[in-house]
């Protein structure tokens, strides 16, 4: 069994993040296992909801406006020691470098998030003009 210390065999997936990279032929058999959406829906075909796709959007925004504002908190935080003695002081320096490596790995996470947030606006972008395209083309 196979734990986070040890060495991965070949590259992750970036986007589950589960184990080695699919094959386009497990892709392919992974959707059409997936079968029909609804009504109507042709198994193995992808379908996009813009609502849906938008309203994560805007969600993720949220997420990262939340941690942004947490971390103003945390920078703003002051850890005096209860006392002068070596255990007091030493926490309160434990203290200040256990927030300063809170903010940098939330910071990067934010970052994570809002790359991930601005690849599906281009994404559901690209989506919506492909629609307006075809729809042009069918008129």
């Amino acid at each position: 069994m196979s734990t986070v210390t040890q060495p991965r065999l070949g590259p992750i997936d970036p986007v589950l993040g589960r184990g080695p990279l699919p094959s386009e032929r497990d892709l392919l058999l992974a959707v059409r296992v997936a079968g029909p959406v609804g009504e109507g829906a042709v198994p193995g075909t992808l379908y996009i909801d813009p609502e849906r796709a938008q309203a994560c959007i805007e969600e993720l925004g949220r997420i990262v406006a939340d941690l942004r504002s947490n971390m103003i908190t945390v920078r703003q935080g002051t850890f005096t020691p209860p006392g002068r003695d070596e255990v007091s002081l030493n926490m309160a320096r434990n203290a200040v470098t256990m927030a300063q490596r809170a903010e940098k790995f939330v910071g990067s996470w934010a970052n994570q998030i809002e790359a991930t947030r601005d690849a599906l606006r281009k994404q559901l972008d690209a989506y919506q003009a492909a629609e307006r395209s075809n729809t042009a083309r069918h008129l």
